[in-house]
């Protein structure tokens, strides 16, 4: 038998010929026949790290471990590449992953390694598909996404040592997925990698199954040359009702920033009243993450609110520092590990600015705007707002009479014209290259300061007429200023 790499034998040498590994370093490799394999080992690596040396159920006799690696794979010139591989996992009968390790082969391109799980009620992914590395974005497939495993530079690996462990096999998880994160700043364009995990389980099953919930912010835009800049998401109650579904217990947790973060919490408000903290990382390093292992799970309940607080130094930066994959970029998420899973189904509870993102990916609703509707479906309201716009309003040039009367009419009546949600519609519509609503975007924007600077003298006219006249002629001076800019 012939194998591409050591990833491709690890898993075609179990699935095949249907190895039980037990306790394979150290011990005997034995086929379902019964028979002794005659196998070389020296693709295993045998020795477990510092970071695992107590982790108890490594100890157990019954744990198994299976390593998966990429074959190795040329690391693109190119600063930030997701790159993702499905595989199959243990599934003759039902285990707990209880810990995993990370094997890193190149740890100059080596940013982060998630593992999720592939939905076991959806089609299998079929056999000629596995085990191959492919570029994915931040998803390897839209039915593995439940996260069950994640490293960062700096984590020695993880051991759940509890009554609990993510389920895979015949009742859980069967496929799963391995999505590496290469940070290449340098566009090296000899680089190779074939990193890995090994990942360690049992059949002696624990009283829960466990999930990840990952909270934070998916909208960060950084000024530069700040000491300090917080950033707050928010995991709403109204959101928390809907997703946790009974009490959850949260056993571990972590932060996760870029090199611009130096402080992060994440805090739990029951009643609008603070309850507890899960995470408080004072003095934040990117490089030295750090894991917070709880003796007594905290309890979470359904309408809790959860806030994730990070606050960047952006001293070093000439320029907006913006929400993104590369480690140049930003990011503001925690990781929050916790039991039993089925009390969560779906673990992400993220916000975009103050929108709840649970509302737009499971209602795609908020506050009465169907905002997928908006974007994408020429239903009769979306195209008479369409139709209006575009029919008053010009892509390019001075803002239009005719078009400031009509958006004066939507801004006020319209929920998908209004705050962050018109905002959102904005950014999506640039990143998913949606040219029929940039073009309206643009048309609705060519009056939009025209509009602001409206507002703006109003308010001041409304002032004097009240007497106040608190700003005098500095607002003069500043509404000529903006004037300025808009015709420059």
């Amino acid at each position: 038998m012939e194998f591409s790499s050591n990833e491709t034998r690890t898993m075609t040498y179990f699935d095949q010929f249907k190895i039980d590994i037990k306790s394979w370093c150290g011990g005997v490799c034995t086929l379902s026949d019964g028979s002794i394999c005659d196998a070389d080992k020296g693709w295993v690596d045998c020795q477990v790290e510092d970071g695992l040396k107590n982790c108890n159920v490594l100890k157990e006799p019954e744990t198994l471990n299976r390593t998966i690696r990429f074959p190795e794979t040329a690391v693109p010139a190119e600063e930030t590449t997701y790159s993702c591989m499905i595989f199959n996992l243990p599934s003759y009968q039902d285990y707990h992953l209880m810990a995993y390790e990370p094997y890193i082969d190149n740890e100059m391109v080596m940013h982060h390694i998630l593992i999720y799980g592939c939905d076991p009620n959806e089609d299998p992914v079929p056999d000629e598909q596995l085990n191959t590395v492919t570029k994915c974005g931040m998803s390897a497939a839209s039915n593995c996404n439940q996260m069950i495993g994640l490293w960062a530079v700096g984590f020695p690996g993880y051991c759940i040592d509890g009554p609990m462990g993510f389920r895979i096999g015949q009742g859980g998880f069967k496929q799963a997925a391995l999505e590496f994160h290469w940070n290449n700043p340098q566009l090296e364009s000899n680089w190779k990698d074939s990193s890995g995990v090994t990942l360690f389980y049992t059949p002696k099953l624990r009283a829960n199954d466990a999930g990840i919930m990952m909270t934070g912010q998916l909208n960060l835009e950084i000024p530069p040359g700040q000491q300090s800049y917080t950033v707050v998401g928010k995991c709403h109650s109204e959101c928390s009702r809907k997703l946790i579904q009974d009490p959850i217990n949260i056993f571990w947790a972590t932060n996760h920033m870029h090199y611009l973060g130096h402080e992060m919490n994440i805090k739990v408000y029951r009643d609008g009243v603070y309850y507890t903290e899960l995470t408080n990382d004072a003095i934040y390093n990117y490089d030295s993450p750090v894991e917070k292992k709880y003796s007594t799970a905290v309890q979470v309940l359904p309408g809790d609110e959860i806030v994730t607080t990070c606050k960047f130094k952006s001293l070093s930066r000439p320029k907006t520092t913006f929400y993104g994959d590369a480690t140049s970029d930003e990011m503001c998420f925690g990781f929050l590990a916790f039991y039993p899973a089925a009390n969560m189904p779906f673990s992400r509870c993220t916000a975009w600015k103050d929108i709840s993102v649970c509302n737009l990916w499971l209602q795609q609703e908020h506050n009465d705007c169907k905002w997928v509707d908006f974007m994408f479906k020429n239903v009769n309201e979306t195209k008479r707002v369409r139709d209006e716009v575009m029919a008053n309003c010009k892509l390019f040039g001075n803002c239009l009479s005719e078009c400031k009367a009509t958006l004066q009419i939507l801004f006020a009546e319209h929920p998908c014209m209004k705050g962050d949600v018109y905002e959102l519609i904005k950014d999506q519509s640039l990143d998913l290259n949606n040219t029929e609503m940039q073009a309206f975007i643009v048309a609705v924007d060519s009056c939009k300061a025209e509009m602001a600077v409206d507002v703006y003298l109003q308010n001041l006219q409304n002032d004097n007429v009240n007497g106040s006249n608190r700003l005098g002629g500095i607002s003069l001076i500043l509404v000529s200023l903006i004037m300025y800019m808009m015709i420059k």
